[in-house]
């Protein structure tokens, strides 16, 4: 997981000017910019500023979007997702 134009932060860290940390939504979309991404089962968050991750999703079709966002969890909008379709079997 990577970003272009901001860095990488944890939210320990305490808040960085143009940083954040990724978020992976599974089986939804980019969140709108200022958007907080809930804590929830569909939003995986990885606030220690991790770039790399496995997650497990159960048998099926599934599409996971990567999105960044501040140290509120508030999403810097979708020029800074990725969406992908992926096929657990």
């Amino acid at each position: 997981m990577g970003v272009k134009g901001l860095e990488v932060s944890p939210v320990a860290a305490g808040p960085v000017e143009n940083s954040g940390h990724h978020h992976i939504v599974v089986d939804g979309g980019a969140v709108k910019a200022g958007v907080a991404l809930p804590f929830d089962g569909t939003h995986i968050h990885f606030g220690k500023g991790q770039t790399q991750a496995e997650i497990e999703l159960p048998p099926g079709k599934h599409k996971l979007t990567l999105q960044f966002a501040n140290i509120r969890h508030e999403s810097y909008g979708p020029g800074y997702s990725k969406t992908i379709n992926v096929t657990v079997e």
